[in-house]
C-alpha cells in the first residue's frame, strides 16, 4: 500500500522529541488503558469500529513523517488511511493468564513510524472481556487514551461521534502547541530546598538474583481501592486531595520498603504530570502533559500529606519549560537526531542515577463517563506509564464507579512478579494509614 507523505506535517514539540530518545527495546515508551466489561465484544464489530474511528479522526492517525539520517528534528504527518489494523485478539480462562496477556502485548510499544501509534487487545474470558489499549507515549498521553477508548466505544455503540470544532473531533491533531495554562517545570516547586545528591532508588528485590541482570520488560501488579480514599481532617496547611494522598502514600511505601531492605535514607522525588490542555480541549488527541517533581525527605517531616499538598499546589500554580532545561538543549541542537538520542541514553546511563526521580504517580482522576461499548459499561479500569530505569516503577491511578484503581508497572530488572506485589501491599498499608480512618483496602 502506498502512502502519500507530507500531509499535515507540524514538528514534534520538545516533549514528543524526549519521549522517541528514551524508547528501546528493553524499555518501551507506551501508555497503557485497559477496561474490563461486564460480557462479551463482538471482534468484528470492535475491529469495524476501531477502522471507522481511524477514518474519522485524523490525529489518531498520527504517525513519525519519514525523514534523512541527518535530520535535526522529527515531524508528524496525518497520513490519508492507517498502515495496519490495530486490533488483535486473545483469550484466558484464569487472571494468571489475563495477567501474562497483558505483559506480553505491552512488551513492545507501536513503532512511531508506522500508523496508527497504538495497538488494541481484545482479551476474550469466560465470563467477561478486556479491552487493552497500548499507545506510543510520543504521541498519546493517559488522558488521550481514555478519548481514543471513548471514540472507538461511540463507534461500536453507534453513537454520532463529535463533529468538527468539538474536543475529541476530526480538528484534534496532535501536534506542539503553546501551553495556556501554568505547567509544572519539572523540578521542586520554587522556594523549596533541592537535594543537593540523587533522590533515593527503590530497593532491588527478585526470587532468583541473577534474573534481574539485563531483564528486559514491565510486569503489572493491580490494587483494587473498594472507594476513593477518605481525605484526612487539615491541620491547617494546604488543601489536601487525593492526588496529594497517592503521592504521600508512594513515599512512605519506598521508605518503609528501602528501610526493611537496608537501604540509606535519601530525599524521594516523585514526578508528577501535569494535563496541560487549555479549558474547552479537555479531549484534545496528543501527549500533552508536562512533568512537576515533589520532592520530600519522609524522616524529616512532621505532616508528609501537608508537605506534599504544599508542592503541588505550587507547582500547579507555577510556570516552567516543557522538559528539563538540558533535554530541551539538546532537543533543539541542530544535529542529527541519531546522535541526540545516542546522548540522551548515555547521559541517563552515566547520570540517571542522580538526575532521575525516584518513582511517579500519574492520576487521571474520576472517569464520570467511561467508554460504554453498547450496554456494556467498563466495571474496572487500569491505567500505567512507562518507568525507565533507574526509576523502575510507576503508579498509574484512575477512579471509575466510585472505586480507586491503581496500576503499578515495575521494570523486571527492578523487582520480579512477587515482589511487585510485595511492594503494591506495601502501598496499600501506607495509603490507608494516610487516609481518613473509614478508609480500608482490597486487593487483587
Amino acid at each position: 500500500m502506498t502512502i502519500r507523505t507530507g500531509i499535515a506535517n507540524s514538528s514534534f514539540s520538545i516533549v514528543d522529541e524526549v519521549n522517541c530518545y528514551t524508547d528501546s527495546a528493553a524499555e518501551p515508551n507506551n501508555v497503557h488503558l485497559e477496561a474490563w466489561l461486564p460480557g462479551h465484544l463482538s471482534a468484528e464489530k470492535l475491529g469495524s469500529a476501531t477502522a471507522a474511528m481511524l477514518a474519522g479522526v485524523p490525529a489518531a492517525r498520527a504517525r513519525r513523517a519519514a525523514g534523512p539520517p541527518w535530520r535535526s528534528g522529527y515531524a508528524w504527518e496525518l497520513p490519508p488511511e492507517a498502515d495496519l489494523d490495530p486490533v488483535s485478539v486473545t483469550g484466558w480462562r484464569t487472571d494468571a493468564e489475563l495477567d501474562a496477556a497483558r505483559a506480553r502485548f505491552l512488551a513492545t510499544a507501536p513503532q512511531p513510524g508506522r500508523s496508527p501509534q497504538f495497538r488494541l487487545l481484545l482479551a476474550q474470558g469466560p465470563e467477561w472481556d478486556a479491552v487493552i489499549l497500548n499507545a506510543h507515549h510520543v504521541a498519546f498521553d493517559g488522558r488521550s487514551c481514555v478519548q481514543l477508548l471513548r471514540l472507538i466505544a461511540d463507534r461500536y455503540s453507534g453513537r454520532q461521534p463529535p463533529g468538527p470544532g468539538h474536543a475529541g473531533g476530526a480538528t484534534s491533531r496532535p501536534e506542539a502547541r503553546a501551553d495556556t495554562r501554568p505547567a509544572g517545570n519539572g523540578a521542586p516547586a520554587r522556594g523549596l530546598p533541592v537535594p543537593v545528591r540523587g533522590a533515593a532508588r527503590i530497593a532491588s528485590q527478585h526470587t532468583d538474583p541473577r534474573a534481574a541482570r539485563g531483564a528486559p520488560g514491565y510486569s503489572f501488579s493491580l490494587l483494587d481501592w473498594p472507594g476513593v480514599p477518605a481525605i484526612p481532617a487539615s491541620r491547617g496547611g494546604s488543601r489536601v486531595t487525593v492526588n496529594d494522598l497517592l503521592i504521600a502514600a508512594l513515599i512512605q511505601a519506598i521508605a518503609r520498603w528501602n528501610t526493611a531492605r537496608r537501604q540509606k535514607p535519601a530525599p524521594i522525588r516523585i514526578s508528577m504530570p501535569i494535563d496541560t490542555r487549555p479549558p474547552g480541549h479537555a479531549d484534545d488527541l496528543g501527549n500533552l502533559s508536562r512533568l512537576s517533581t515533589v520532592t520530600v525527605n519522609p524522616h524529616r517531616v512532621a505532616d508528609l500529606t501537608a508537605a506534599v499538598a504544599g508542592q503541588t499546589k505550587a507547582a500547579k500554580a507555577t510556570a516552567g519549560p516543557q522538559a528539563s532545561p538540558a533535554l530541551m538543549m539538546l532537543a533543539r541542537t541542530r544535529v542529527p537526531v541519531r546522535l541526540k538520542r545516542g546522548l540522551a541514553r548515555l547521559a541517563l546511563r552515566i547520570l540517571g542515577r542522580i538526575v532521575c526521580d525516584s518513582s511517579l504517580v500519574s492520576n487521571l482522576g474520576n472517569i464520570t463517563d467511561p467508554p460504554a461499548f453498547g450496554t456494556l459499561t467498563p466495571t474496572r479500569m487500569w491505567f500505567s506509564t512507562a518507568a525507565h530505569m533507574p526509576r523502575g516503577l510507576s503508579v498509574g491511578a484512575i477512579t471509575v464507579g466510585g472505586r480507586l484503581q491503581l496500576c503499578f508497572r515495575h521494570r523486571n530488572a527492578l523487582l520480579d512478579g512477587p515482589a511487585g506485589q510485595d511492594f503494591a501491599a506495601e502501598y496499600a498499608a501506607a495509603l490507608s494509614a494516610l487516609s481518613a480512618p473509614a478508609s480500608a483496602e482490597a486487593s487483587r
